[in-house]
């Protein structure tokens, strides 16, 4: 008898360790995800600040030192729906966004404080449509509505002060459309489907070894029942895990179906969806552009005197081409790398609509623009993430202009600009609805402008370096 029960036991201590080193060499992007929608509204909550220093220095001979503090919060709700299917991928997101801000600048000898009170209104939609070679057509359209209202206030010296109040409206709309060839897979749903096998097998509830197949089909069950809606959550609840123990059990994985079971299923199914996890790749190029309407209105007071008010117009047309492309691999359950690229190049007419004759206001540019994104995840486990990413940018802008002072006189004008931005961002999950994460990122700016004309005493060079640090800290509450 107790010959029988040493090799059980021997079994049953060692059983789980050979799951966990099945399972640490499952390759999650062999995952597709089935046909499937979903829906979340979110409220989003942040406060955020952020520090930083610029020097200046136009020609070697104006240089300016500045410090900005900034403090601002933020109430963003946002309406998210994911479709997709083997011939379609796409999203819809609805955002109304509340930031109210304050800050205190330091320019040299000079301090500005101000207020201001931002509100945004967004409509995003992206749609690819895909062919049976993973060739695609995308069409993303974009709609937005921003209103600012900002009040300052200067003290240029002790007898001296300005004050301003200036309110804003912009409207943006752009509807690019891109041809490529790819596709990225969110592969979350299986990873998910290898937590609840982990935890089984270390409580003893596995009675056998899923194949890869069968781990496959129970992600496609959970990607199913995960994104059906239900307005009850004890309703919902009761129904996911149902549909989730039929297929444990309908695939003889586990031992007993206990209290043990149960509570290792319920609580992996509350915890364990999320982060997110992607594979694949995709390119593609296309055409893009972009208008944009803005009108504000500018109240200026001086040391109390009577104010001064200001109207202005700008309408912006953007037409241009380019080229993108994404990758992103699971290395392992743990560890989850991309790299996405973005090259552009716009040609940017500027208008003032009340006025088409003036030089002044009306002007051309043309910009090529390039941007570069690496991050490296580590998920630990079912609850934290830590990521690490790193992006450069790079932009060249040029166009002729005309000055009034001293003289009329053309010029050209290029500016060029660089940015690396590392950042560090912590998520923790503490139940399916409350979610905190925190960012810290730290952006390196350099920008050269030139003013280039026939008169080389007119000529000048405009060098600006910026070093910014940003901290925020994020409470995330979803309704469903």
């Amino acid at each position: 008898m107790i010959r029988l029960k040493l090799p059980a036991l021997f079994l049953g201590l060692i059983f789980p360790y050979i799951l966990f080193g099945q399972y640490s060499n499952f390759d999650l992007s062999k995952y597709k995800l089935p046909d499937i929608k979903t829906r979340r509204l979110d409220l989003n909550f942040n406060l955020n600040r952020y520090d930083s220093k610029d020097f200046s220095q136009i020609s070697n001979v104006d240089t300016t030192e500045t410090k900005k503090n900034n403090l601002n919060g933020a109430l963003n709700l946002s309406f998210y729906h994911f479709r997709n299917s083997e011939k379609y991928q796409g999203n819809l997101e609805v955002n109304g966004y509340f930031n109210p801000q304050l800050h205190k600048n330091t320019n040299n000898n000079a301090i500005t404080k101000n207020n201001s009170i931002i509100t945004n209104v967004q409509l995003r939609s992206n749609n690819i449509f895909f062919n049976q070679n993973k060739g695609f057509i995308e069409v993303d359209p974009y709609l937005s509505f921003s209103s600012q209202n900002e009040k300052y206030h200067r003290e240029t010296s002790p007898s001296s002060s300005l004050d301003e109040n200036e309110t804003s409206f912009t409207t943006n709309l752009s509807i690019p459309v891109s041809i490529g060839k790819g596709r990225i897979e969110p592969v979350e749903d299986v990873r998910l489907a290898i937590y609840i096998l982990e935890e089984l097998g270390k409580a003893g509830r596995i009675s056998s070894l899923p194949t890869d197949d069968v781990i496959l089909d129970m992600a496609r069950v959970i990607s199913q029942i995960k994104r059906k809606r239900f307005f009850d959550s004890r309703i919902r609840k009761i129904g996911e895990l149902q549909v989730v123990d039929s297929f444990l059990v309908a695939n003889n994985i586990i031992s007993s179906n206990d209290i043990n079971y149960f509570s290792v299923l319920n609580d992996q199914w509350d915890y364990a969806y999320g982060p997110s996890r992607e594979a694949g790749f995709a390119i593609s190029a296309g055409i893009d552009n972009n208008v944009s309407f803005s009108r504000s209105t500018q109240e200026m007071i001086f040391n109390d005197n009577d104010p001064s008010i200001f109207k202005y117009k700008n309408n912006i047309y953007e037409i241009g081409g380019f080229i993108k492309g994404r990758f992103a691999k699971p290395i392992n359950l743990y560890w989850q790398t991309s790299v996405s690229f973005l090259a552009s190049y716009m040609v940017e007419l500027t208008r003032n609509p009340d006025d088409k004759d003036d030089v002044i206001e009306n002007y051309n540019t043309g910009i090529f623009k390039t941007t570069l994104n690496y991050s490296l995840q580590f998920i630990p486990n079912s609850r934290t993430l830590v990521e690490f990413n790193i992006e450069g940018f790079y932009s060249n802008s040029q166009g002729d202009r005309i000055r009034l002072v001293p003289e009329t006189m053309n010029f050209h004008l290029k500016s060029n600009q660089v940015t690396v931005s590392p950042g560090l961002k912590l998520n923790y999950y503490i139940s399916p609805q409350l979610r905190i994460s925190f960012n810290s990122s730290v952006d390196l700016f350099n920008s050269k402008s030139v003013k280039t004309s026939i008169s080389p005493f007119l000529n000048d060079e405009h060098i600006w370096n910026k070093h910014q640090h940003n901290t925020s800290f994020n409470l995330i509450y979803s309704f469903f």
